[in-house]
């Protein structure tokens, strides 16, 4: 789950400012080895602590009140135990991450600073838009594009992926009809062309066309940046907001809860179909019904592992 980073440094360092030097002496006996502190003086950044004081900590886990509202239903969903946690993440992001798109993103940033340097830099479109989404060590902001932002990407994927697939059907379906008509090839082949390759073929390609054309050359036209993030994990405070929109078209306002995050209790969610159960992960709070749910950031799956690793 989301773990604050635990310091290397021992306590007794932290106090005193002390830092450990490993320095080398002689004697007759040959070169010796030796730890010699050496004290420093403390800044104000020293003295105050990077984490906050309701920063999650596994072993510091404050009495939680008795729960006030009813669980998630067990048909469908599983309370994870608490505690036990490692520091794992799921393959999907090692397989996105490869060294090799790291690199190349490197060297485009690299490229970027040396023309901003040369005064050649030529910002690309919508670069200066605010997405409000955040993914470092201390923070982990989530915001999704609009609906019709998403509408033409899933449009894209959808008719491409069918397009794909439907074509190699059609041809067999072509050759198992010249095969049983009575008809000359050609004539079969005049009558498939007009009524089932239009109906068939030509709205998947027809629509991986115009979404191809929308998405790639008219960006103006389907983009539209996210009006806010959707919910927050910060492990420097320790905190979780949730932001609520339903005020936001008439009074401009954006509501936001905010709780620790030892509130919240993880969930497994089981989705049963014909090809068998998917899982998923949410985060339900213990005593408001406030949840997150991180379908937005891996599918459901068929493993239980991946869920649990996110």
């Amino acid at each position: 789950m989301f773990l604050p980073l635990q310091s290397k440094i021992p306590l007794n360092t932290v106090k005193t400012g002390r830092r450990p030097i490993l320095t080398k002496s002689t004697s007759r006996s040959g070169p010796m080895k030796k730890l010699t502190r050496r004290r420093f003086k403390m800044t104000d950044s020293d003295k105050k602590p990077y984490y906050e004081v309701q920063a999650f900590r596994p072993d510091n886990i404050p009495k939680q009140r008795s729960l006030l509202r009813a669980a998630l239903s067990s048909a469908c969903s599983r309370l994870m135990p608490w505690g036990s946690t490692q520091q794992t993440a799921s393959m999907k992001i090692f397989e996105d991450c490869t060294p090799k798109s790291m690199r190349f993103w490197e060297e485009v940033a690299k490229e970027k600073e040396a023309k901003k340097a040369n005064g050649t830099y030529v910002p690309a479109i919508f670069e200066g838009v605010d997405l409000h989404n955040k993914c470092d060590n201390e923070c982990f902001r989530f915001a999704p594009l609009p609906f019709t932002s998403q509408f033409w990407l899933v449009l894209l994927l959808f008719s491409k992926v069918s397009s794909i697939i439907l074509s190699p059907l059609a041809l067999i379906t072509h050759l198992i009809a010249i095969h049983a008509s009575h008809l000359s090839w050609q004539k079969v082949t005049t009558e498939l062309l007009l009524g089932f390759y239009p109906i068939f073929m030509g709205i998947p390609l027809l629509l991986w066309l115009i979404s191809h054309t929308v998405v790639n050359h008219f960006p103006r036209l389907w983009f539209r940046p996210p009006k806010g993030p959707e919910w927050e994990l910060n492990r420097k405070t320790g905190l979780v907001t949730i932001f609520d929109y339903k005020r936001h078209r008439k009074e401009g306002v954006i509501d936001e809860f905010i709780a620790p995050f030892y509130e919240f209790d993880a969930y497994m969610t089981t989705t049963n179909n014909r090809h068998g159960p998917t899982y998923g992960l949410l985060l339900q709070h213990r005593y408001e019904d406030r949840k997150i749910n991180f379908h937005m950031l891996m599918s459901a799956d068929d493993f239980q592992q991946r869920p649990c690793a996110l």
